[in-house]
């Protein structure tokens, strides 16, 4: 019975070899078959095979299937990657442009017409990308605190961050200054005094952490600033990014700041009414912010991850424009 797997093993291993050695000559590769024989194991020896045993077989078995895995893959890539001429990426994407200018009459009629909190469907259904990012990741945790961002590599050395509603939830700060090498420097707030440990760990990446309730008017007996004064008291002049996640604060927090101060990227948790939702991204496009994200709450309709680029920003993160239909009319 032993001799009997074995056979079988080699006839296996024979025919492995055999279809490798032939996609090699019948899908285009430019690696030889005699390279390709060549870069695999030597998996049997005939003259000893009595004395392999059954584990050895099976491991290099293992090892062919693997690297014949691998081949197929390489195969696969290099049919899709086959485009003839007019079928380049900048081709596809001014199709997909055109389709989203197409839509976007409709796109801005549908969210004109928004009347009141419960009209949802209306809201999520006619938002779209304004910009494409093709270096678009989401960076943080899994679940709620994570953000679509767009490009953090290209994020300026000792540019300014600033979150505003810490909530002693900092992964997202963490994987930022983790992948970008610390770029940033941080600038945190929330209405509750943050732990010692998150106070401690928002250090470590250069953070700066303080009890504010964002308001539109600052009382600092208690605590409560506008985004403007807490800029002033830090000595800050400029913010590249801007990530919010305060309550409903934002509603009417945002867009004073934002007529003063520009920034390069928002990332947005907005609460509240479709009605407000619709009014709040119209004038943040006003001001020149075009999405390139956006994520409703799992939890709830009336929460969604909104993610901003100011236009004088798209190509400095390496973005590129498709249409605008957020600067509807109310």
């Amino acid at each position: 019975m032993a001799n009997q797997v074995v056979i079988l093993a080699v006839v296996v291993i024979v025919t492995l070899v055999n279809f490798m050695m032939w996609s090699g000559t019948n899908y285009g590769s430019n690696v030889s078959s005699s390279a390709r024989l060549n870069s695999i194991p030597s998996v049997i020896s005939f003259a000893n095979l009595s004395k392999r045993s059954l584990t050895e077989i099976e491991n290099n078995m293992q090892e062919i299937k693997q690297k014949l895995e691998s081949e197929m893959d390489i195969l696969k890539a290099l049919k899709l990657g086959q485009q003839g001429p007019g079928e380049s990426f900048e081709a596809h994407f001014e199709k997909m442009k055109n389709f989203s200018i197409s839509q976007v009459a409709l796109r801005k009629r549908t969210l004109a017409s928004i009347y009141n909190k419960e009209q949802y469907w209306l809201l999520y259904g006619a938002l779209g990308p304004e910009v494409f990012c093709p270096e678009k990741v989401r960076v943080g945790t899994v679940g709620d605190g994570g953000k679509w961002v767009c490009n953090p590599w290209k994020t300026p050395k000792d540019s300014v961050m600033i979150s505003l509603g810490l909530n002693n939830l900092i992964t997202f700060e963490e994987e930022w200054q983790k992948i970008t090498n610390n770029v940033n420097v941080l600038y945190g707030y929330d209405a509750a005094e943050q732990s010692e440990v998150t106070k401690k760990t928002y250090a470590t990446i250069r953070g700066t952490s303080k009890k504010a309730t964002i308001s539109v008017g600052t009382d600092a007996a208690k605590f409560r600033y506008t985004i403007e004064d807490l800029m002033k008291e830090s000595n800050i002049t400029n913010v590249e990014i801007l990530k919010i996640d305060i309550e409903g604060a934002e509603l009417t927090c945002l867009i004073p700041f934002l007529e003063k101060f520009q920034v390069c990227q928002i990332y947005l948790e907005a609460h509240g009414g479709a009605k407000e939702h619709a009014d709040l991204l119209r004038q943040i496009a006003h001001l020149n912010y075009r999405i390139f994200s956006y994520e409703i709450n799992g939890y709830a309709m009336e929460a969604c991850e909104y993610s901003f680029i100011h236009e004088s920003c798209v190509d400095k993160y390496g973005a590129m424009r498709i249409a605008n239909f957020l600067d509807f009319k109310a």
